[in-house]
């Protein structure tokens, strides 16, 4: 190998080296993961809405908010359905406390969210009403929809009937 090639290949190899030390922080730059996209929250617009009557417990009806949207949405910790049960209700029915989840309700398309609604109590006199349709919104902004809940009409009695936050499945709705 004559000295011109040595030098060539010397020259070659410090070349490399030094695109390399000056490439090196770029390429660590690039390398990094993506910040993780913020998850909006679940809008009404993209949800539908279903409720329906459970064989136990009894006096319990599922509520059931389905993503129809093609992105990821969430329901905060503090999370609850809105509901209104009868025309002349001032107020939202009162959320079961104790029911919070431990965590954010993210739900991706074509999942669902649960949350449950106590109707009565056994041993209560009460009075009450029937009803076949509840009204649910997801916050104070939207509209409320109307639903038909399936296997009623329903018995309610206003100051007993109570929602818990949305959950992740139905046994945890159900719960309460």
């Amino acid at each position: 190998m004559s000295k011109k090639t040595v030098k060539a290949a010397v020259a070659s190899l410090i070349a490399v080296g030094a695109l390399a030390a000056t490439a090196g922080p770029a390429l660590a730059q690039t390398a990094r993961p993506a910040p993780a996209a913020k998850i909006a929250p679940c809008a009404a617009s993209a949800l539908k809405f279903e409720a329906g009557t459970v064989s136990r417990p009894i006096n319990h009806v599922l509520i059931k908010a389905t993503n129809t949207s093609k992105k990821t949405c969430d329901f905060s910790a503090e999370t609850y359905p809105l509901l209104r049960l009868h025309k002349d209700q001032q107020a939202v029915t009162p959320v079961v406390e104790d029911s919070q989840p431990q965590a954010v309700v993210t739900i991706a398309p074509g999942e669902t969210a649960y949350a449950g609604l106590t109707l009565s109590a056994a041993d209560s006199s009460e009075k009450g009403f029937r009803t076949s349709r509840i009204e649910v919104a997801v916050d104070r902004d939207t509209a409320l929809k109307s639903v038909t809940v399936k296997g009623g009409p329903v018995f309610i009695q206003p100051g007993v009937a109570k929602v818990t936050y949305w959950q992740d499945n139905p046994a945890d709705a159900l719960l309460w």
